[in-house]
């Protein structure tokens, strides 16, 4: 769809600010939340921000990089809609998933592995990403069959939706690690005819993907654009677009199954 004006941003990030700036033509900073594209921190009490913002007439709300809220928090309340939530995960963003989902050629993946490491502070969002790369790369829906837990790790046996009338076994396993960072190792296996490497190190500012096939293997080209920038295109987009994002949808059904197996 084309565009013919900038839209606000309330950037509320530096991150975001310097987003806007590199979208000259499309986007241009702004205080008033009205009519604006709100950039919502994704630490602390992320939910009711992005119900402040709806409150304070944003048009869209990017929450950026949230943490994962307990499950009373978001479930006392539910999310009243009207305007697009555009979801930034880096660790899980669609342009590197829609390239590891390419890859596959349509290929069914037939067992799914993630593994990941992170501190302690950082291991639930890095768990809940990792079971959004399994829903993405299965074609479906999880559901969390058993679980092991120690003092520092998580081990989660899950079964993807269906996907060619199978059923995509996966398994997760976490541990957490000293330091203070949020960011962390993450690494998923799909096998299948195509075999699938996805590896995110968050400190390094390394998002890889690599696919093996009988005819060798292929590495996509390294994505240079930021996260916030891509999430604040992506804002910009689903205002203009009459389908609402999934990203909220996605986010809380992959925190439930986080909480569900930090709960076990």
């Amino acid at each position: 769809m084309n565009q013919d004006r900038a839209f606000s941003i309330v950037p509320a990030l530096p991150a975001y600010t310097a987003a806007v700036a590199e979208l000259p033509v499309s986007a241009v900073l702004t205080e008033d939340l009205r009519g604006a594209v709100a950039v919502v921190p994704g630490t602390g009490d992320w939910w009711q921000g992005l119900l402040a913002a709806r409150a304070g007439g944003a048009s869209a709300v990017v929450l950026a990089d949230p943490a994962v809220l307990p499950r009373r928090t978001v479930e006392s309340e539910r999310w009243p809609g009207g305007i697009p939530v555009i979801v930034e995960r880096p660790r899980l963003r669609p342009d590197v998933v829609a390239d590891a989902t390419q890859a596959r050629g349509g290929s069914p993946a037939r067992i799914i592995t993630v593994e990941c490491a992170a501190p302690a502070a950082g291991v639930g969002a890095l768990i809940r990403d990792g079971f959004g790369w399994m829903r993405s790369l299965a074609g479906g829906s999880l559901a969390l069959q058993s679980s092991v837990a120690t003092a520092h790790s998580r081990i989660a046996l899950l079964n993807s939706g269906e996907y060619t009338g199978e059923a995509v076994p996966a398994t997760l396993s976490a541990t957490a690690i000293g330091g203070h960072h949020r960011g962390g190792l993450l690494q998923v296996l799909a096998l299948g005819e195509v075999r699938t490497e996805v590896t995110v190190d968050q400190p390094a500012g390394l998002a890889k993907v690599e696919s093996f096939t009988g005819e060798g293997a292929f590495r996509t080209p390294v994505r240079y654009e930021s996260s916030a920038r891509l999430a604040l295109r992506r804002a910009i987009d689903a205002c203009l677009s009459d389908r609402p994002p999934a990203d909220l949808e996605e986010l809380l059904k992959d925190m439930a199954l986080t909480q569900a197996l930090l709960d076990a």
